[in-house]
């Protein structure tokens, strides 16, 4: 969105009858007020209360309608892991369809397979089929692990930005002489079993952006305080039964005596940036400060977890969250703050970054190491039958789910399609389409009914 990295500032402002919250930004010597980060609530309301109204409104635009449902319940009755993406309608410019594509398409396919309970991160890779010269090349990145359904379009923006970079280093001509009408993307769900271990909570990872602030701030405390002692187990299971019945039976209000602190994870719809927020603040009536907990979510908005934090990370959060004082205003440090930095580089080939997880993601991908380029002769056709349809309304552009291993044949050969689901599921599906991949002559893939 910008050319550099936002600097973010997240403000509360207490009036006297209310207390308002709201982002802004400076970015290319601009100050940019937020559209989406803002909350009013009364003066005496718990700050829980700007994130509930929020987050209500935010999951019921992250719900699958039951069509998008059933279709998620074929992909995993079917173990559907290989998706293609085709532009129908005419060669494009080589970044319109795949940027898009990946924009939009590639991490609501990626937020689907979060939809199902279980799933504790997705492993993904992704092709470009790129027409150039009769021929056609197949570039591919390596696999890359996400952990958090925050991180997704991270995730994706860096492998696009390293594929494309490998394409203009690949090729000797113009990109104005190149088209790209097709992506192949593979996914693969990594999933636990909910048997009733109390470690399973543990497994559910944070954001990048957050997790990286939590392990720096972590050390520092492990490192200038030996006073601190991570909660037990009991003690967990009782805050964590305490915080489910006040947020289930009053809404959020949580009673004096809960001598704990509480945040919640945000993540800015225009910046994308992941901020802490606080949900409950207790007195301190000791010497010894409070423990701190971040609300883990699921993609829905589920709880999942709480996470104790260092109390370094907490009470830099803590410091300016919550103004104390009538018509005062404040600004909330955030974890992506702290890890924006002019001079990232990476130390084994040298490319710039302008935030630490955007660099950790590129050293996952072994800096382009595993990405593979191949080609497709032109007389070789992919085809694909049974596939699975899915809506143009969701991911733009015409999507299929690979249900059946690809047939490789020559121009001349009679290959029967046969397009029939004969095994009973959510949806009935009478027909599904078939895919043929080319090469080059072929401007787009041709679908038979």
């Amino acid at each position: 969105m910008f050319d550099e990295e936002p600097i973010s500032s997240f403000v509360f402002t207490n009036e006297s009858t209310t207390q308002t919250f709201h982002h802004q930004w400076y970015a290319q010597g601009q100050l940019h007020e937020c559209a989406t980060c803002f909350s009013c609530i009364d003066a005496d309301e718990p700050p829980s209360q700007h994130w509930l109204h929020d987050g209500q409104e935010s999951n019921k635009l992250l719900q699958l309608s039951k069509q998008q449902q059933a279709v998620l319940d074929i992909i995993e009755a079917r173990q559907i892991e290989t998706f293609f993406f085709c532009d129908e309608s005419a060669k494009d410019k080589l970044e319109h369809f795949m940027g898009e594509t990946c924009a939009r398409g590639v991490p609501e396919l990626l937020r689907w397979m979060f939809h199902q309970g279980n799933t504790l991160s997705v492993e993904f890779n992704l092709a470009c089929y790129v027409n150039v010269e009769n021929q056609v090349l197949i570039f591919q990145s390596g696999n890359l692990q996400v952990d958090h359904h925050y991180d997704i379009e991270e995730c994706v923006s860096v492998v696009y930005d390293m594929l494309l970079q490998r394409i203009h280093n690949y090729l000797d001509m113009g990109l104005e002489e190149c088209s790209i009408t097709r992506l192949k993307v593979q996914v693969k769900r990594n999933c636990i079993e909910d048997n009733g271990d109390s470690t399973i909570d543990s497994q559910y990872s944070l954001p990048l952006q957050l997790r990286q602030e939590v392990t720096g701030a972590s050390s520092l405390s492990s490192s200038s305080s030996s006073s601190s002692s991570v909660s037990s187990e009991s003690d967990l299971a009782t805050i964590r039964a305490a915080y489910l019945k006040h947020s289930r039976e009053c809404h959020g209000y949580f009673p004096p005596n809960m001598r704990v602190n509480l945040y919640g994870l945000q993540q800015c719809r225009t910046t994308k940036e992941i901020y802490v927020v606080p949900y409950h603040i207790s007195e301190t009536l000791q010497q010894l400060p409070n423990k701190n907990f971040l609300i883990v979510n699921n993609i829905l908005g589920q709880f999942q977890r709480l996470h104790e934090l260092p109390t370094r990370l907490a009470t830099e959060d803590t410091s300016s969250s919550v103004p104390a004082s009538p018509s005062s205003t404040s600004s909330s440090p955030t974890s992506s703050n702290s890890s924006r930095s002019s001079s990232l580089q990476c130390r084994r080939c040298r490319t710039q970054f302008s935030r630490s997880s955007k660099l950790h993601i590129h050293q996952q991908l072994h800096c382009g190491q595993d990405f593979t380029v191949d080609s497709m002769h032109a007389d070789i056709v992919e085809i694909y039958e049974q596939c699975l349809p899915i809506s143009r309304t969701v991911f733009q552009y015409a999507c299929y789910g690979i249900t059946k291993p690809k047939t490789v044949m020559r121009k001349g050969q009679f290959v029967p399609i046969e397009c029939d689901w004969r095994s009973e599921s959510s949806v009935k599906v009478q027909h599904g389409p078939c895919v043929v991949i080319s090469n080059a002559q072929h401007s787009s893939p041709s679908k038979y009914y």
